[in-house]
């Protein structure tokens, strides 16, 4: 009798133990139409937005281990919970990210003030860069090579163009058209390119090869990076989000939930 109380009260501990331990998967974060940088829980098609882990963001981007924000004043570096990790104070306006393929932060690039900066461990530093030698109108998206160079999305009169940056110097090591490719536009560090065309997102692989995911996107949206294998797709008029999944062969697109729903 004794062994079968011990046993069973062993079992309810056990039980009790996992409950405690157990933890919802989380997919990234998310920017939210209030302007804030929230966790996303749940799992492919049952999100669940968090609390805010920093509020008043412009810009901000989660590579599946650490955030990138940009608030009025500051960058900002975070970790998988959500807490600060690093700070830097800056200028007004939006910013770009990239994330090395391991996750962790590489570069900003900070466009009102034509600032490069690179990620040195604990800080950002600056890289000796002139935009006007891109001679383009716009830089669109970033990333960071295999190499460490800096990979530039830009627009130039005649399309879209792949600009890589020697991150010590600054200089243009090698550029190329990209055709058919059309902005909005993500670069991940994997090298994949995401964008929209009339049937839905394109992900476009380092070979040139193309992912197609179906899906009647807004008018007016922009992309940023929610997590490892996530992207997250903000409609600028209509205020919904949407979760778009590109791991391969488990490609898919989802309306993200606003806090509070």
């Amino acid at each position: 009798m004794m062994n079968g109380m011990l046993a069973m009260l062993s079992i309810a501990a056990g039980v009790t133990w996992a409950q405690t331990t157990l933890t919802m998967p989380q997919a990234g974060f998310m920017q939210d139409t209030t302007n804030s940088f929230r966790p996303v829980f749940g799992i492919a098609g049952n999100f669940l937005p968090g609390d805010p882990a920093v509020v008043g963001v412009i810009s901000a981007a989660y590579s599946g281990s650490y955030g990138l924000v940009k608030t009025a004043s500051a960058v900002l570096a975070v970790n998988k919970d959500g807490s600060l990790t690093a700070t830097q104070d800056v200028s007004d306006g939006p910013a770009l990210f990239a994330f090395r393929r391991t996750g962790e932060p590489a570069l900003a690039y900070l466009a009102p003030a034509n600032l490069l900066l690179v990620w040195a461990g604990a800080a950002f530093e600056a890289v000796p860069f002139d935009p006007t030698t891109l001679t383009a109108s716009a830089i669109l998206s970033i990333a960071v090579t295999p190499s460490r160079r800096a990979a530039m999305i830009v627009q130039r009169d005649d399309g879209l163009w792949d600009i890589r940056i020697e991150l010590a110097t600054g200089t243009i090591e090698a550029q190329t058209a990209l055709p058919g490719v059309t902005a909005p536009l993500l670069m991940l560090s994997s090298g994949e390119l995401v964008y929209g065309d009339t049937a839905g997102i394109v992900v476009r692989d380092s070979d040139g090869s193309e992912r197609h995911i179906s899906a009647q996107l807004p008018a007016s949206f922009v992309l940023q990076q929610m997590g490892d294998g996530w992207v997250q797709l903000r409609d600028l008029d209509g205020g919904r989000q949407f979760a778009i999944r590109i791991t391969q062969n488990r490609e898919q697109y989802y309306q993200l939930p606003e806090s509070g729903q």
